[in-house]
Parts: C-alpha cells; sequence; structure tokens
C-alpha cells in the first residue's frame, strides 16, 4: 500500500475516533445538568426551576432570543471529570431552515479539526492534517451528530441574558462552558465551504 493509501486509512480512523468524540459532546449538551448562568459581573437574581435543571439569570428574567436565531456564533468548552478538556467554536447560519449550515472548529491538546456540515448541499468536509476531505457519503451520520449537538447547546443558551457566559455541570460532573456567544452574526457563506 502506498503512502498516500495508508495516509487516508489513518485519517479516516482518526475520524471515527473523533466522531465518538463529538458523540460524548453531544452527551455533554443535551444531559440535564445544572445550569449556573454566569454573567460578567457574577450576579444571580432570578432563579428559575424548569424540570430539574436551575437556570439562573441576572437582568430581572429577561432573556436573548436564542431560539429565534438565524445565525449564531458561540464558544464552547467541555471540561470532562476524567478526560482532556476539548474546545469548539460553533458557527451557525439559517438556523430553524433546512438549509442550516454549521462550521465547528474543534480544538484539544493535541490536535485540531474543522467539521462542516452544510445542510443546504448535504455534503460534510473534515479538515485533518493540512487537507480537506470530503465525507459527504456520510452525511446523515454526521448532521446527526452534530445537528443534535447545536440543538443542545441552543436549548442550554435559551435563558441566557445576554451577558457574559453560560455554564452548567452535567450529571456525571463535568462542566460545560459556552461563551464569546454573538446572536444573528453576519457569517458569510464562504465559511460553510471548504
Amino acid at each position: 500500500m502506498d503512502k498516500k493509501g495508508m495516509s487516508k486509512i489513518v485519517i479516516v480512523v482518526i475520524i471515527v475516533a473523533i466522531l465518538a468524540v463529538s458523540s460524548i459532546a453531544v452527551y455533554l449538551a443535551m444531559s440535564g445538568g445544572t445550569d449556573e448562568g454566569v454573567n460578567g459581573d457574577g450576579d444571580t437574581t432570578d432563579t428559575t426551576d424548569n424540570g430539574g435543571t436551575t437556570d439562573t439569570t441576572d437582568n430581572g428574567g429577561t432573556t436573548v432570543d436564542v431560539g429565534g436565531a438565524s445565525s449564531l456564533q458561540f464558544k464552547v468548552n467541555v471540561d470532562p471529570a476524567d478526560a482532556e478538556s476539548m474546545e469548539y467554536t460553533y458557527m451557525v447560519k439559517n438556523a430553524g431552515t433546512s438549509s442550516l449550515m454549521m462550521r465547528i472548529e474543534m480544538q484539544s491538546a493535541d490536535e485540531s479539526f474543522i467539521y462542516i456540515i452544510n445542510g443546504a448541499q448535504e455534503k460534510v468536509w473534515i479538515y485533518s492534517g493540512d487537507e480537506w476531505i470530503d465525507f459527504s457519503d456520510a452525511y446523515p451520520t454526521y448532521w446527526d451528530t452534530w445537528n443534535s449537538a447545536w440543538q443542545g447547546y441552543q436549548s442550554s443558551l435559551l435563558d441566557w441574558t445576554g451577558a457574559g457566559d453560560w455554564t452548567y455541570t452535567t450529571p456525571n460532573g463535568d462542566s460545560v462552558r459556552i461563551y464569546d456567544i454573538t446572536i444573528n452574526p453576519s457569517l458569510a457563506d464562504s465559511l460553510f465551504q471548504h
């Protein structure tokens, strides 16, 4: 087998491993846990209970319309209780439509990847090892994984007040921090192409 063929196999193995880690991230994003909205000044005054999840806001309960946003950009830090921390940057365009497009830039201590899931074209590209790889044949799998993660993070932010970070702890003790949140940013279509 030549080097190029071997390189593709190694990359596919890495991508499968990353997909498994991504599934864990989906679990973390969607597991109930205790939400604790931490805003810039650290004050918390309005606490509500919604089905076992406590959400805390600091501006009289006023929230931002994350659910109605057509685009969203934010960073996520997942700090598992017993594993390596993961950092994600999410860029989402055309939210709430069948043309939803996502760009997820993922960073761990040793590796970085870029996932582009383009719902308008039903295409998936992954940037790894200084090259783009077309995984569009596996579009449904990638769509299900990353769209579930996106929906979990979006749901977590429904009570966000528009200031500061949003953090919560999952039932198994993992810490999730969503920050640098921008509602309806102008995202170029070129971000969702390889």
